[in-house]
């Protein structure tokens, strides 16, 4: 199951660097003719679309680099692995974008208050409508791939090509607006276009402080329910709390206590964090790793008390057992801790040249001599570890009844 895992995140991987490729020479292209129509016409609204485009250029950029580090092995500088680069490379580029939004409004206002506004030529009409349709195809395509892939980064790279599309329509009304004999359109729409950059940088700023902060809404609220109910599927899970999925740019890493039942062996309790954790590994791909503690119905909601461990407790025994008895000895020792005592489970080992009576007698002799000899046990029920005195029996004193939950 690993390596099919690892074989489908290799596929998704090639399949969101064509889409980011595609999108990469696209962008490409509209940069370098927006910016030498923009300036050989004279439009500012065309050259502040080159910008934007250069921006998405520069984001297609960092989501390929930031893929490409992201899938970098854990090392021992960074155990969880590379995934919050991404995040840093996003966030300067939001900076970025924002000192190219407010250039260009800096630029635009310059134009205006200097008062000689001249049209474009046409040729910046038909670049803007050919960076719509341009940016339409590649929003649909990369939109596509994006939620095949359940790639939060694809997707929001799909929505800059539809950024910038909705900007260049900005651009085409102004620069129409500039051929009809209202040249003032042209810088006004520069400004618009400076408005739509500023609102993705934000963005990508906001999305970007969410992974780095590890906030819980970095995660979507779809893939945080599903990781809920992926959990509350294990039988043996009583119920989930402090579930805490973590984004670390493609990688999504989950942290969770989860409930069982009281009397669980340590052992069970592994069996059930661990298939918590391959449930929650196979189920979902963007999951890495998965960290399970497992609480018991008791510390749900109360902290537990610090009680006689697991040694003392075997001393204050064999303290107790007397000598030449039918028990001679203790074979398996089993606290479980309440917030009220101790229920102890005890597999003892007996004198088999005794009747069965007279070794019950000794046992349930020695039960009571530890009930009072530690007031934290509540309960020890015990059973005989030979095959043909298997048989068991507890021993709990009526004065040590567990009060009824408050």
């Amino acid at each position: 199951m690993p390596e099919l895992k690892k074989s489908r995140k290799d596929a998704n991987y090639a399949d969101a660097r064509r889409v980011t490729q595609v999108g990469t020479l696209g962008d490409t292209v509209l940069t370098c003719g927006k910016l030498l129509i923009g300036l050989a016409t004279g439009s500012a609204a065309l050259v502040a679309e080159g910008f934007h485009s250069g921006a998405d250029l520069l984001f297609d950029l960092v989501v390929l680099v930031g893929m490409k580090i992201a899938r970098k092995k854990p090392d021992e500088s960074h155990p969880y692995g590379h995934g919050k680069f991404e995040g840093l490379i996003s966030l300067l580029l939001a900076v970025i974008l924002l000192l190219v939004a407010v250039g260009v409004v800096v630029d635009a206002a310059h134009r205006m208050e200097a008062g000689n506004l001249h049209a474009p030529g046409p040729m910046a009409f038909w670049a803007a409508l050919c960076s719509i349709l341009t940016k339409e195809a590649l929003f649909h395509y990369t939109v596509r791939v994006g939620k095949r892939l359940k790639s939060t980064i694809i997707m929001a790279n799909a929505w800059h090509h539809r950024a910038d599309s909705i900007s260049s329509f900005a651009a085409l009304l102004g620069i129409g607006g500039a051929l009809l004999g209202y040249p003032v359109l042209d810088p006004v729409a520069a400004i618009a276009v400076a408005f739509f950059v500023s609102k993705v940088a934000l963005e990508i700023g906001r999305d970007a402080i969410r992974e780095l902060t590890d906030a819980s809404d970095a995660v979507d609220q779809e893939i945080r329910q599903h990781i809920t109910q992926l959990i509350r599927e294990i039988p043996e899970v009583i119920s989930a709390h402090f579930v805490t999925p973590r984004r670390l740019g493609p990688d999504i890493i989950v942290d969770v206590h989860v409930v069982v039942p009281l009397f669980l062996s340590a052992s069970e309790g592994h069996q059930v964090a661990e298939k918590v954790r391959q449930n929650l590994l196979q189920q979902v791909d963007s999951i890495t790793e998965v960290v399970v503690h497992v609480d018991t119905e008791e510390d749900l909601e109360w902290s537990l008390p610090i009680l006689s461990g697991r040694d003392e407790l075997l001393a204050w025994i064999l303290q107790e057992m007397p000598r030449q008895h039918p028990i001679v000895g203790v074979v398996r020792l089993q606290p479980n801790y309440t917030r009220y005592g101790i229920h102890l489970d005890l597999v003892l080992k007996a004198n088999e040249s005794y009747s069965f009576a007279e070794i019950h007698a000794d046992a349930r002799q020695l039960c009571e001599q530890l009930l009072k000899a530690d007031n934290n046990i509540l309960e020890i029920r015990t059973s005989l570890a030979s095959a043909e005195q298997k048989q068991a029996f507890s021993v709990k004193p009526v004065d040590k009844e567990e009060p009824d939950s408050p």
